[in-house]
């Protein structure tokens, strides 16, 4: 179990580092970036924004689009016929004005924009222009039918990631907890009976609070960053672990130190930190309501926070 908390306190140290450089590059000025977002804004082409536009759409709004471009390209269709008889020609002859030439020109119209093209009737002059526009529209409309429907495929996958992920973090939050309350009731036995905190005492007790102070930042999370709330029960387990530890933790301290045992700075900052993030777990203070039960934990572990900083 030692080797295991000095491998969890080696692999937490650089996960505070990262934390602590994302937070000074959040606070870094941005006006450089939002220059250039602008910049970028207005060079953006036409085809990109209607492109952008069409992906905004649901499948729904882009199936209407498709059916209001072939009755409009139809009735275009069919005006040709007025002005020029051939415009649209079966092998019998022109389609005609009528009713029937409508018709005929409004299948022409959903021929052409699935990119079927029978051939059982044919444009001609302005009308072709026409067809080609209305099938390269068509071409573009169901690419991003498609495109929705594997997009919603990959959001489903991706959803499914990262809740197994998400359990799992959950999972280890909870063993780690446990793990580290054995280790500090272990480190507890190895002082009994001493006048002076034996060296491996501090060093374990140092271990098991890197990986307390990681957890704890995980919690931290959870409250003030979440991706996703995990299951009141759940949490509820959680921040009880939190407050076991924390009072195994205080009991330890006292032990140490009233054997004047000198805690060493990388102990000190660890329970600096960590009574920093307990502080700020609380039911007043996080930004999400929890019930009353929950808030009650929180609560509990802040004042466990203060008598942390206290020893």
């Amino acid at each position: 179990m030692k080797e295991w908390f000095e491998h969890e306190a080696r692999a937490a140290a650089p996960d505070v580092v990262a934390r602590r450089a994302a937070t000074h590059r959040d606070r870094a000025p941005h006006s450089a970036a939002l220059a250039s977002g602008a910049g970028s804004a207005r060079a953006t082409p036409v085809s990109t924004r209607v492109l952008d536009a069409l992906s905004e759409r649901s499948v729904g709004g882009l199936f209407q689009l498709w059916i209001a471009v072939v009755i409009a390209c139809g009735a275009l269709y069919w005006t040709f016929t007025f002005v020029s008889p051939t415009s649209l020609a079966t092998t019998a002859g022109p389609i005609g004005a009528g009713l029937d030439g409508l018709l005929s020109a409004m299948y022409f119209s959903a021929v052409t924009a699935t990119s079927v093209g029978y051939g059982d009737i044919v444009p001609a002059g302005a009308a072709r222009i026409v067809a080609i526009a209305e099938s390269m529209a068509g071409l573009v409309l169901f690419g991003c039918v498609v495109s929705k429907f594997v997009s919603r495929r990959q959001e489903q996958l991706i959803d499914d990631i990262h809740h197994i992920a998400f359990e799992e973090r959950l999972g280890r939050v909870r063993t780690n907890l446990l793990l580290v309350r054995a280790e500090l009731q272990a480190t507890s036995r190895l002082c009994e009976g001493q006048e002076i905190a034996p060296p491996e005492a501090m060093a374990r007790v140092e271990s098991a609070a890197m990986v307390f102070v990681g957890e704890l930042h995980a919690v931290h999370d959870l409250l003030y960053r979440p991706q996703q709330t995990p299951e009141e029960s759940v949490f509820e387990g959680i921040l009880a672990g939190l407050a076991s530890v924390f009072r195994e933790f205080i009991e330890l301290l006292a032990c140490v130190r009233g054997r004047r045992g000198e805690p060493t700075p990388s102990l000190e900052a660890s329970i600096g930190v960590m009574a920093r993030l307990a502080r700020e777990i609380c039911g007043e203070c996080v930004p999400r309501a929890f019930a009353p039960a929950l808030r009650t934990w929180m609560d509990r572990i802040q004042r466990l926070a203060g008598d942390v900083e206290q020893i």
